[in-house]
Order: structure tokens, then sequence, then C-alpha cells
């Protein structure tokens, strides 16, 4: 092998390894760490949510640490989504039993409120942040 076709191996080696390590730039930032393994806590969406309020998500207040991740699993037959009030989380749609992207909770602790952004659906529930 002479010396061009090595540098020619050598560089492509170095080239793909780069691009294997790069992130990925399209993340949703409502959406940070998405991804369908598994989670810390999982959220039920309940059967008949829509007008359930603060019983639509079981648990309706789950509890995480700073880093940890949620799923929110769809228990009914209706589309919805678990979006924070403050903008720090969305699921985006949610299909009749399908499951959200896992959701890492970063940020500051306290309670974050949350509600399905689906026009006329009065649900509620609450995401309990401890260090």
């Amino acid at each position: 092998m002479n010396q061009t076709t090595r540098l020619v191996l050598s560089l492509t080696a170095v080239l793909g390894l780069a691009a294997g390590c790069g992130g990925d730039n399209n993340k949703n930032p409502m959406n940070p760490g998405g991804g369908g393994g598994p989670a810390d806590v999982t959220v039920s969406i309940v059967s008949n949510a829509m007008n359930a309020g603060a019983n639509a998500y079981s648990p309706d207040t789950a509890t995480v640490q700073v880093g940890q991740t949620i799923k929110w699993t769809n228990n009914d037959a209706m589309t919805h989504t678990a979006t924070a009030d403050a903008g720090s989380f969305n699921t985006g749609s949610i299909g009749g039993g399908s499951s959200s992207s896992v959701i890492t909770i970063s940020g500051a602790t306290g309670v974050r409120a949350y509600h399905c952004s689906v026009a006329g659906h009065n649900m509620q529930g609450w995401v309990k942040v401890t260090p």
C-alpha cells in the first residue's frame, strides 16, 4: 500500500468518526431528549380524558428529579398532548393507544402545570420537579 492510499484511508476513517459524533441539530427544543426508550416516570392519559380536568392524567402530579425523564401514554381513543403552561415542554400530538417521546425535565425545581392543547379539551396535570 502506497503512502497516498494510506493517507486517503486514514482521512476517510477520521471523517467517518467525526460524522458519527455530531449532534442532532433538528431537535425540538420543546421536546428535548426525545426517543421511545424507558422513562423514569410514566404518566397515563385516562380513557374519556377530554373533560376530566385534573383527573385526565394519572398520576395528576408526577414527581421527578431534575434531569429525569417522563413519557405520557394515551389510553384514550382521542389525540391529546401534555403541554407545559409556561412552555418548558410539549409532547406534541399523542394518538390514542400511543406514547409520547421521552422528555427530559431540566431547569428549576418547583411545580409545573401542564394541559392538553387540543381545542376544547379540559385537561390539567402537574409535574413536581425536585433537586
